[in-house]
C-alpha cells in the first residue's frame, strides 16, 4: 500500500516554519494559561470570583498582546512579575519570530514577485534566454549600444536583481513557448540560447516555431554545433573558440607584429595594440621622445602598463618592459610603424608555448599555425601535434622542457584559474622578457593575473558577451580583439547632439561620464588624441573610448547617436 504522503515530504512539512512558530507559540500560551490558573489568587476579578479556563486562556491573550482592558489585573509582587514575564513573551514573540521569520516573507513573495511578462513597449528586442557571467557582460554592450532585452531565467533571485537594476527580466522555462511568448518574442529581433546544450536545443527549436527572429546559439562543446543548426540556429556561437581567436590573435601579433591584432574603426582607421620588448630602443624613454607620431603618423592613444590601461596617457609616462601601447592611424600607417627600426621583436627564437590545449588552445593553435609561428604545447593528454610536452604547465620542470628560456611568448588557456597564475608566476621567473597571454576563467581573477605578472589577460565572459553584442548590433559573426578587459569603442555623430559647437574641454566628458574622445573625423581630415581646444563641428565624428557603462551613460548625456561601422 503506498503512502499519501512519503517520509521526505513529511519531515519537510514537519520542518517548515509556518508549522512549527506556530506550534511553540500556541504551546506557550498553553503554559501561560495553566500557570495563570495555579497563580489566580494573586489578581482581581471585576466579574468571576473563580477564573475558568476561558478566562484565563483570554487574559494571557489580550496582555500578551499588550491589549489590556483592566477588568483583571494583579494585586501580589507574585501576579506582577508574572504579568511582566507574559507582556515580554508576547513582545518577544511578535517582533522577533512572527514579523520578521512570517509575516515579511510572505509579503516579500506577494509584493516583489517577479515578473512573467515583459513590458508592454519593447519591440526590435533580444530575448536572452538564461542568464550567467557572458550575459552579464552582454547587457552591458546591448544598454551601451542602446538595444533593448529581455532576460529569461528559472531562477526567481536571479530575476528580481535583474529588475532592482532596471532590466526587463522574467521568471519561467526559456523552452516553454509560452514563457517565450510572454518576452514578447513575436516582436524580437534576435534569440539568445544560453542555457547549456542540452536546453539550448529545446529553446532554439521552440523559438523557431514561433518567431522569425534569428537564433543565436552558444554552445559549450563544438560537437553540438551541427545539431543546433539543424534545430534553426542562425549563428552557433562557442565562447572558448572565441577566446581562443582572440588569444590567438595577441599571441600571433606579440611575435611578429602585424595589422590582424587591428580594431577597424572605420574609414580605414585601425587601432591596435604595441607590446614593447627587451632590448627595444623605445624602453627608458618617454612618449614625447619616442616619435613615433612625427615619423609614422600613427598616434599613441593609451597604454597598458602594470595591468592598467591608460588613456591619453602623459607625454611624460616612461615606457618599459611591461609596457604595451596602444596606436591609432591609417592601415598605411600602421604597417609603416610596424616595419620602422624602432618596432624590435621579441627576444627568443620565435616559439611560442600553449599551455593546456583544450577547445581555447586548440583555437590558439590554430591561430599560430595560419601565421607560420611555430608552438610547443603542454598538456596531461597526448595530441597529434608536431611538439607536445607531456605533463602539467604549473610544474616548472614542464616549462623547462616546452623551452620557456628561449620562448618568444606563451598561452595559457587551463580551465583552472590558480593553476594559470602559478604557470604566469613560473614562466616569468624563468623568462622574464617572455611575452604572457592568459586566459580568465573568472572575471576576478584578471588583476591577479596581471599582479602575477602576465602582459594581456581576458575573460571568457568579456569576450563572449562583446562578440554577442556585436553579432546583434551587425548581424554577422566576426573576429574581434579587445584592447582590454571590458573596454569599448565607439563612434558617433556629432551633429544634433549637445557636443556640436563645443570644443573637448568644454564638453567635460571624462570628468562627467569617464569616457575619453581618441579621435575625431572632420571630412577626410582624422585628428588622433586631439587637443582639449579641439573644436567639434556639426559634421565631426568622434571616436569614444570607455566601458559599456560609461559609453552609455556618455551617449545618453549627450544625446550622441552611435554610428555602425
Amino acid at each position: 500500500m503506498d503512502l499519501p504522503i512519503s517520509r521526505k515530504r513529511l519531515r519537510s512539512l514537519l520542518e517548515s516554519p509556518y508549522l512549527v512558530y506556530p506550534a511553540g507559540i500556541v504551546a506557550i500560551v498553553l503554559v501561560y494559561t495553566l500557570l495563570f490558573l495555579l497563580l489566580s489568587d494573586n489578581f482581581h476579578f471585576s466579574v468571576n470570583a473563580r477564573p475558568d479556563i476561558l478566562t484565563a486562556l483570554y487574559w494571557v491573550i489580550i496582555s500578551m498582546t499588550t491589549t489590556g482592558y483592566g477588568d483583571i489585573y494583579p494585586t501580589t509582587p507574585v501576579g506582577q512579575l508574572f504579568t511582566m514575564l507574559v507582556v515580554v513573551t508576547g513582545l518577544l514573540i511578535l517582533f522577533a519570530v512572527v514579523l520578521p521569520l512570517m509575516v515579511t516573507p510572505i509579503m516579500d513573495r506577494l509584493i516583489r514577485r517577479p515578473r512573467l511578462r515583459a513590458s508592454e513597449w519593447i519591440s526590435d528586442h533580444v530575448v536572452i534566454c538564461g542568464y550567467n557571467a557572458i550575459v552579464e557582460t552582454l547587457i552591458d554592450g546591448l544598454a551601451g549600444r542602446g538595444i533593448p532585452f529581455v532576460v529569461i531565467d528559472p531562477s526567481a533571485d536571479v530575476v528580481m536583481s535583474l529588475q532592482r537594476h532596471g532590466h526587463d527580466a522574467i521568471q519561467g522555462d526559456p523552452a516553454d513557448e509560452d514563457v517565450l511568448n510572454n518576452a514578447r518574442i513575436a516582436r524580437a529581433s534576435y534569440v539568445i540560447a544560453n542555457a547549456g546544450d542540452d536546453r539550448n536545443a529545446a529553446i532554439t527549436l521552440t523559438a523557431s516555431q514561433v518567431s522569425a527572429c534569428k537564433i543565436i546559439a552558444l554552445v559549450e562543446s563544438l560537437d553540438m554545433a551541427q545539431y543546433l543548426e539543424y534545430a534553426g540556429a542562425d549563428f552557433v556561437v562557442s565562447p572558448k573558440q572565441i577566446l581562443g581567436r582572440n588569444i590567438g590573435l595577441t599571441a600571433a601579433s606579440a611575435i611578429s607584429f602585424e595589422l590582424s591584432n587591428a580594431v577597424d574603426l572605420g574609414d580605414d582607421v585601425k587601432i591596435c595594440r604595441l607590446p614593447v620588448y627587451p632590448d627595444n630602443p623605445l624602453v627608458g624613454r618617454k612618449l614625447k621622445d619616442v616619435g613615433i607620431r612625427e615619423t609614422t603618423g600613427a598616434n599613441v592613444v593609451a597604454v597598458f602598463k602594470n595591468g592598467e590601461f591608460i588613456v591619453n596617457p602623459p607625454a611624460g609616462t616612461v615606457i618599459d618592459e611591461a609596457t604595451v601601447l596602444v596606436v591609432m592611424g591609417t592601415e598605411a600607417q600602421l604597417e609603416k610603424l610596424g616595419s620602422s627600426s624602432s618596432i624590435k621583436k621579441p627576444a627568443g627564437d620565435g616559439h611560442c608555448i600553449i599551455a593546456g590545449f583544450g577547445d581555447v588552445g586548440k583555437e590558439v593553435a590554430q591561430r599560430l599555425d595560419e601565421k607560420g609561428i611555430a608552438y610547443t604545447v603542454i598538456d596531461r593528454k597526448p595530441y597529434d601535434v608536431k611538439d607536445q610536452v607531456i605533463g602539467d604547465s604549473a610544474d616548472k620542470a614542464a616549462l623547462v622542457r616546452a623551452g620557456i628560456g628561449r620562448a618568444a611568448a606563451i598561452v595559457v588557456t587551463l580551465n583552472d584559474d590558480a593553476k594559470n597564475m602559478l604557470t604566469i608566476l613560473l614562466a616569468r621567473n624563468l623568462n622574464p622578457h617572455v611575452s604572457i597571454i592568459a586566459r580568465a576563467n573568472v572575471k576576478d581573477s584578471v588583476g591577479k593575473m596581471y599582479r602575477a605578472g602576465a602582459d594581456y589577460v581576458t575573460s571568457l565572459s568579456a569576450v563572449g558577451g562583446q562578440m554577442l553584442a556585436r553579432i546583434v548590433e551587425k548581424g554577422a559573426l566576426a573576429d574581434t580583439v579587445q584592447l582590454a578587459e571590458d573596454v569599448l569603442i565607439g563612434r558617433y555623430a556629432v551633429r544634433g547632439s549637445r557636443l556640436e559647437g563645443k570644443t573637448i574641454a568644454e564638453s567635460g566628458m571624462r570628468s562627467r561620464t569617464g569616457c575619453t574622445i581618441v579621435g575625431v573625423r572632420k571630412g577626410d581630415r582624422f585628428v588622433a588624441s586631439p587637443a582639449p581646444s579641439e573644436a567639434l563641428g556639426p559634421d565631426a565624428t568622434v571616436i569614444v573610448i570607455g566601458t559599456a557603462p560609461q559609453l552609455e551613460a556618455c551617449a545618453a548625456a549627450y544625446g550622441l547617436k552611435k554610428i555602425n561601422e
